[in-house]
């Protein structure tokens, strides 16, 4: 979905990517700050009410959102989302504590999304320097402070690789700042549940209360099931079977200043994600010939959209060639054929992903123009049927024989060149074998 309102459309844009989660009083109170702050920062540093989208990782969330009529949108969908909405410049802010899977898939989002845009950058997760580090134990210096007897035991999902060892580095800036009285926990991964056992162990004389605390984001049904509630697998229950005093603290990091300072500070860091794709094309010069290049079709996926005659010869020849065609137009006629699937229904962004070679052939301007322009962004070569000047390659006259293949194409693109192509097309099919 696209934050509160999106101003008008413009060459830049923002979207926060948090993890998500579908309890409404989690999201107001962990989630919305993060957003607001990292809004609110890229805004006042762009100098304009940029469009800004919100996106979740959590494909959980995402979907028990949807049963109750409320959609949000995925990475991907978010930045396909302010494309449409005319953005060029894209900024992507995550709340991710650490790099873990779930940052894994939003960056591999905007990699994939990154061709579209001309400048993409991708904010890093929060824990992702030895400054961060500190500036996360400060917060919790002054958010959980040092009560005589108890220790405080914070407890994060976890990560693989590096981004596991954020959590060792938290415990050790909490310790070098004389808060021996915290320990770190994890889920998944290390610290794990033995080693917090075993570091409670070593206080048993001086720790007659345990404060028990989510090292997450937001607080909701997955942080009280695994961390603070009362079933049998949750760490609450595990501490009190061990005879310990258990308290909980049911807030998120996202109800802090500090980490929502955090999030802004990283986002004005962003680095570019590099973008690789077809350099901008210069206008041909007048009557210059097209490179007649002929390529192997055989197995590639293309599409067409439009089918009209000239969609639907488009289509019919390529199939004939080996191609995979997907064919969308809500009114097409063409018939099922080996090699060509047909989709009743109007254009869809993202409909050329993958695609080999896409033909533009509806009768609507604007939507030709448009999948041109997706086109050449992500290098897909594009043939428009009514934009020469738009297109990437010429769908030639084709002259198939039993042993040889010629294409025929005009110099101009006018009236004149296509019966002339047509002309010469004849002719040099009466003499093929």
């Amino acid at each position: 979905m696209v934050h509160r309102d999106t101003g008008s459309a413009g060459a830049s844009g923002l979207v926060v990517a948090c993890y998500g989660t579908a309890d409404a009083g989690a999201r107001e109170r962990f989630v919305a700050p993060v957003i607001e702050a990292c809004a609110r920062a890229y805004r006042e540093a762009e100098g304009s009410e940029a469009p800004v989208a919100v996106a979740f990782t959590s494909a959980r969330a995402r979907a028990a959102l949807a049963e109750r009529g409320e959609i949000v949108a995925d990475p991907a969908s978010a930045l396909e989302h302010l494309w449409e909405a005319g953005v060029r410049r894209v900024t992507v802010a995550s709340s991710h504590l650490v790099d873990g899977a779930a940052y894994h898939g939003l960056a591999e989002a905007v990699r994939a999304k990154a061709p579209l845009f001309d400048e993409v950058r991708l904010a890093s997760p929060l824990l992702s320097s030895a400054a961060d580090v500190r500036s996360l134990a400060r917060a919790i210096d002054a958010h959980l402070p040092r009560a005589q007897g108890r220790a405080v035991v914070l407890v994060g999902h976890g990560a693989a690789g590096a981004g596991g060892l954020a959590y060792l580095a938290l415990g050790r800036a909490l310790a070098d700042n004389g808060r021996d009285d915290v320990i770190c926990g994890v889920l998944r991964g290390d610290p794990g549940a033995d080693a917090v056992d075993a570091a409670l162990a070593a206080r048993a004389g001086a720790v007659r209360e345990v404060l028990l605390a989510p090292l997450m984001l937001s607080v909701a049904g997955h942080a009280w099931r695994d961390v603070m509630g009362e079933g049998p697998t949750s760490w609450c229950t595990r501490l009190r079977a061990q005879g310990r005093a258990v308290t909980v603290a049911p807030e998120g990091l996202g109800a802090w200043p500090e980490v929502c300072a955090l999030a802004a500070a990283h986002l004005a860091a962003a680095p570019a994600v590099g973008v690789h794709r077809a350099g901008n094309r210069r206008a041909t010069a007048a009557g210059s010939p097209h490179f007649p290049l002929f390529v192997d079709l055989n197995g590639t996926r293309c599409l067409v959209v439009g089918c009209g005659a000239v969609g639907g010869r488009r289509a019919r020849a390529l199939a004939r060639f080996g191609a995979q065609v997907l064919v969308v137009d809500p009114a097409a006629s063409v018939e099922v054929a080996p090699g060509i699937e047909v989709a009743r229904r109007r254009y869809e962004p993202g409909d050329e992903a993958g695609c080999t070679l896409v033909v533009a052939a509806t009768d609507d301007r604007a939507a030709n123009r448009l999948i041109a322009e997706r086109c050449r962004r992500q290098g897909i070569i594009v043939s428009v049927a009514d934009a020469p000047e738009e297109c990437m390659f010429f769908f030639p006259a084709l002259c198939e024989g039993e042993r040889v293949v010629a294409g025929v194409a005009s110099r101009a693109a006018d009236a004149r060149g296509h019966a002339l192509a047509a002309q010469a097309a004849a002719q040099i099919r009466r003499v093929i074998p």
